[in-house]
C-alpha cells in the first residue's frame, strides 16, 4: 500500500515539473498548440474536453481517454477559446445584457 502512494506521488511530481514553465509558443496571436489535432489519447476514461478545430476556427467537445493525449485539450470551453481564440475570460459577477 505504501509502494502505490509512493509510486502516485513522483508520477504527480513527473507530472507537475513537465508542464511548470512551458509556454506554448504563438503563431499570429495564437497558441502554436491549437494547431494540434484532437488527441483523445489511449486510456479510456471518456472525459468531456475540448480542443480547437483549426479549420472552423471554434472549440468543440470531444471525449478525453484520460492519459497522453496532446496540448490541445481543455477542461472548459473557456479555457480552449482563451488559448485559441484570444478570448478575455469574463469577470465574475458581470452580466451581459442583451
Amino acid at each position: 500500500m505504501q509502494l502505490i502512494f509512493v509510486m502516485s506521488l513522483v508520477i504527480m511530481a513527473c507530472i507537475v515539473v513537465g508542464t511548470t514553465g512551458k509556454k506554448p509558443k504563438q503563431r499570429n496571436g495564437r497558441n502554436s498548440n491549437c494547431t494540434l489535432p484532437p488527441d483523445d489519447g489511449p486510456c479510456r476514461a471518456r472525459i468531456p474536453s475540448y480542443y480547437f478545430d483549426k479549420y472552423t476556427k471554434q472549440c468543440r467537445e470531444f471525449m478525453y481517454g484520460g492519459c497522453e493525449g496532446n496540448a490541445n485539450n481543455f477542461e472548459t470551453l473557456e479555457a480552449c477559446e482563451t488559448a485559441c481564440k484570444g478570448k478575455k475570460k469574463r469577470k465574475e459577477g458581470k452580466k451581459i445584457q442583451q
